[in-house]
């Protein structure tokens, strides 16, 4: 018995450990392999210490903090002088984004080009192209199709003028640059038909009640400078809907072509180009239009039908009389910022008259402050908007307007269109090709590295030709400091982990060896059990 217990002892070992050989070797295995995983980590590593980046510097000022992108050389703006250097690929082609080639494709350019340059009219299609996908507001683009093309731009002569950058002061700025836009009040003041709107001077307490009379026509200066308001009263009620009514006064204001010739006259004069600045535009856009817009709009008398919950201020008249209303409309809308709203004592009767007011002057430069408000930030400005004047905190000589002089005074993109003429001629003469990923930065640079992309230049005769990308003055190609970083963050994470990896199998492999030992130890003992129980069977039985 004690034999057979021996031998099962014997087997069991043997099967144990060859277990731990298997598993010991299977780990060694495991360590070559994180050894080839720490090899590819290193020879990664080795490659991105020697990585660069390409960088703009239009200016030569040594700045490299500007990365090369795709907009920096293909959007006009003071980082290239309004001038485009088109990317273009082995054959010549430029290289354009989605938007960019539903542009040149609305225009009806083939994508081998028409070898030479066309027509204004397709000229004026790409523009539009630009403005439909976004790329040009309507106010620039249309500005932009009002001057003449320039077939030879690019192609042996340039069409542009300094980009000059002036500081001018709020008082400077309406006198001397808002002194020549001027806006028709006519349309607003004319009978609708059971309603009627006035402009009302409150500097003399003069009124403008006929379309055509002295007084219609003001510039922005003008009305900066007043005290003027839009008055009127809706007489007829069965004039309700054709009338003004509670959404019909509002909205015939509030959808004037008013807002759009102060909307364009700042963007006009600004850099439409910098990003901020154009958030700065829509955030003033936005806010004025939420203080002259009707929020809701309806056909019914009931006043429950209309939301009108923005206006300024509301109330009921004490009187009934149209005359009345109409003077306490005049009367409160002076002390207010938006519109001023007010319905008679009777309710919605025959013969109720409603009272409409909003202060021209107040809301203009309200639009203005808005406007500052946001280029200081809105967390920090001190100039503010509410509903009473008198609560309010205008913009002032405080503020300082930055505007561009000698490209743009008249409202036309000078510079724009050069800019947009040079690259239209590029892509008609010799073709596009659409890439949709150009404007990752990484992989533009990628694509300038190996060859595979180009960069067209304006040469001293006006004309472009394409280079590699080191040839260009403009783009520096340095050490990619903070690639590098990265990498080697990288490098010492994975090292960390490879390394742990590393010293569990250690620990494994030690503890599988320990018990290898023990076994071959066990494994000799019992072997000798049997030997010599086998030896004494045989010596008792005289075998």
């Amino acid at each position: 018995m004690g034999l057979a217990a021996s031998q099962a002892r014997l087997l069991t070992i043997t099967a144990r450990k060859s277990d731990c050989e298997y598993q010991s070797m299977a780990y060694s295995h495991q360590k070559i392999a994180l050894s080839r995983d720490m090899n590819i980590v290193s020879a990664e590593y080795q490659d991105a210490l020697a990585q660069t980046k390409l960088v703009y510097d239009f200016y030569g000022t040594g700045d490299t903090s500007t990365q090369l992108s795709y907009g920096l050389l293909m959007q006009p703006s003071k980082l290239n002088d309004y001038m485009p250097s088109p990317i273009t690929d082995t054959a010549g082609r430029v290289v354009l984004d989605a938007k960019l080639a539903a542009a040149a494709a609305a225009a009806g350019i083939p994508q081998e080009g028409l070898g030479c340059t066309p027509s204004s009219d397709i000229r004026n299609k790409f523009i539009q192209g630009l403005i439909d996908n976004g790329i040009l507001t309507a106010a620039v683009g249309n500005g932009i199709k009002n001057i003449q093309y320039n077939p030879q731009a690019g192609l042996g002569s340039i069409d542009t003028i300094d980009y000059v950058e002036k500081t001018v002061s709020y008082d400077d700025f309406v006198n001397n640059y808002l002194c020549n836009i001027e806006f028709d009040f006519n349309d607003l003041i004319a009978n609708t038909g059971g309603s009627d709107l006035n402009l009302y001077n409150y500097s003399n307490n003069t009124e403008v009640i006929d379309p055509g009379s002295e007084g219609a026509v003001l510039t922005l200066s003008q009305i900066l400078n007043g005290d003027y308001a839009l008055i009127g009263w809706l007489w007829d009620n069965d004039n309700w809907v054709s009338g003004f009514g509670y959404a019909g006064a509002v909205d015939k204001v509030g959808s004037s072509s008013y807002w759009d010739v102060l909307f364009e006259s700042l963007a006009s004069y600004v850099d439409t180009n910098d990003a901020y600045t154009l958030a700065a535009l829509e955030y003033a856009k936005r806010e004025t239009l939420k203080k002259v817009e009707c929020l809701g709009v309806g056909t019914d008398k009931d006043a429950n039908k209309f939301d009108i919950s923005n206006s300024a201020y509301e109330w009921k008249s004490s009187h009934s009389g149209q005359d009345d209303v109409y003077s306490e409309v005049r009367d409160r809308t002076d002390d207010y910022v938006g519109f001023v709203y007010c319905h008679n004592k009777k309710g919605w009767k025959d013969d109720y008259n409603q009272g409409y007011g909003i202060d021209i002057s107040s809301m203009t430069k309200a639009y203005f402050t808005y406007f500052a408000q946001y280029m200081e930030g809105l967390a920090t400005s001190n100039y503010k908007i509410n509903n009473e004047k008198s609560n309010c905190n205008f913009v002032d000589d405080n503020f300082a307007f930055t505007i561009i002089e000698g490209a743009d005074t008249s409202g036309d993109s000078v510079l724009m269109a050069s800019f947009y003429d040079m690259l239209f001629n590029q892509i008609a003469t010799k073709g596009w090709v659409q890439n949709e990923k150009v404007n990752d930065p990484e992989y533009l640079q990628t694509m300038l590295q190996n060859g595979t992309m180009y960069i067209s230049t304006i040469a001293d005769d006006n004309y472009y030709y394409q280079g590699n990308y080191a040839t260009n003055s403009y783009i520096k190609e340095i050490t990619d400091e903070e690639g590098i970083a990265q990498a080697e963050a990288k490098y010492n994470r994975e090292k960390e982990k490879i390394n742990a990896k590393e010293n569990i199998l250690d620990m494994k492999m030690k503890n599988l060896d320990t018990e290898i030992s023990a076994l071959t130890t066990e494994y000799d003992t019992v072997k000798s059990v049997i030997s010599k129980n086998i030896e004494k069977a045989f010596k008792r039985y005289n075998a």
